[in-house]
C-alpha cells in the first residue's frame, strides 16, 4: 500500500490519456508537471522530448521512514532527487510507501523544488509498529541554446 502525489484535476485529459511509456511512468509517479510538460514540449509531447534525451525523470533513493517513537510523536524523513549537471529541474513529485500497516498513518507532508536542480519531499509516519519509505522524483531537462527571434 502507498500514497503518492496524484494528478491535479486541472491536468488536461489529453495528457492523462496518452499511452506512451514515458507518460505512463510520469502517471505512475504522480508527476503532474511532467504530464503538463508533455503539452508544452511539442506535438509529440513529453515522450518525444524523452526520446531525444531532452527530458527525463530522475528517481531519488528510497529513504526509510521510521516508525513512530511514541509519546505522540511521528517518525519522519526527507528525500530528494537531483538533476545531473547541465540539466534544470522542470517539475517533480514524491511517493510515500506504507509498511505492513494502515496507509492512513503514512503522510506526504511536503513536496517542492529546492533551487533549480533538486526536488525535495518530507513525510511522516504515525504507525508505532511498521516503518515505511519515502522517495522523491525530479523531472529534468537539458539546457540548450535557443535562437531568439526578434520582431522589428
Amino acid at each position: 500500500m502507498h500514497r503518492r502525489a496524484l494528478w491535479s484535476p486541472m491536468t488536461p485529459l489529453a495528457v492523462r490519456n496518452k499511452e506512451t511509456p514515458v507518460v505512463k511512468r510520469a502517471m505512475k509517479y504522480g508527476l503532474a508537471a511532467a504530464a503538463t510538460a508533455a503539452m508544452l514540449v511539442g506535438s509529440g509531447g513529453f515522450a518525444a522530448a524523452a526520446g531525444t534525451g531532452t527530458m527525463h525523470i530522475v528517481e531519488g533513493p528510497k529513504v526509510p521512514l521510521p516508525k513512530a517513537p511514541g509519546n505522540g510523536y511521528a517518525g519522519d524523513a526527507a528525500a530528494s532527487a537531483k538533476c545531473p549537471a547541465g540539466e534544470v529541474l522542470t517539475g517533480g513529485g514524491a511517493e510515500v510507501k506504507a509498511g505492513n500497516s494502515y496507509v492512513a498513518r503514512y503522510n506526504l507532508s511536503a513536496s517542492r523544488p529546492i533551487g533549480n536542480e533538486t526536488w525535495w519531499a518530507y513525510g511522516t509516519n504515525t504507525d508505532p509498529t511498521d516503518a515505511g519509505t519515502i522517495q522523491a522524483f525530479a523531472v529534468c531537462a537539458k539546457v540548450t541554446n535557443l535562437d531568439v527571434v526578434h520582431t522589428p
